[in-house]
């Protein structure tokens, strides 16, 4: 009795998130890293060079990551091309006077800890020693 190769589901997303280009490299190895995109197929869809290998997901997280190895100048190029081309950075965050607030008053409680902790030891060395 022989079966067919069986039938393969994917499940997409209705949010559509588009892939992060990265060009990693150490010494002379080179590599290309494609994170964060909700579609199976998006990274080889926007890169030729993402053909050969597949698509990941970690367990828990809904957001692919592939990655693959860069054997030409071309394809080194081109991962720079679409790490040029990809919003990695996104919106500078701007500066938010209540959290700066917020860090002082967690800054000054915990001097006042601090400050609590030391005065007690030193009360306390103070009565052993008087004894």
């Amino acid at each position: 009795m022989t079966f067919g190769t069986g039938t393969s589901l994917t499940t997409e997303p209705k949010s559509v998130s588009e892939p992060a280009f990265y060009k990693l490299s150490d010494g002379g190895a080179a590599a290309c890293l494609a994170s964060d995109f909700s579609r199976v197929n998006a990274a080889e869809q926007q890169l030729e060079l993402f053909s050969g290998s597949a698509a990941v997901r970690v367990e828990g997280e809904s957001l692919f990551n592939q990655l693959v190895l860069l054997t030409s100048e071309e394809e080194e190029e081109a991962c720079e091309r679409a790490e040029d081309d990809s919003d990695v950075c996104g919106e500078p965050v701007e500066p938010d006077g209540e959290v700066n607030m917020m860090s002082v008053t967690m800054l000054g409680l915990r001097l006042l800890f601090f400050k609590s902790v030391v005065f007690n030891v030193l009360m306390t060395l103070r009565l052993w020693i008087s004894q």
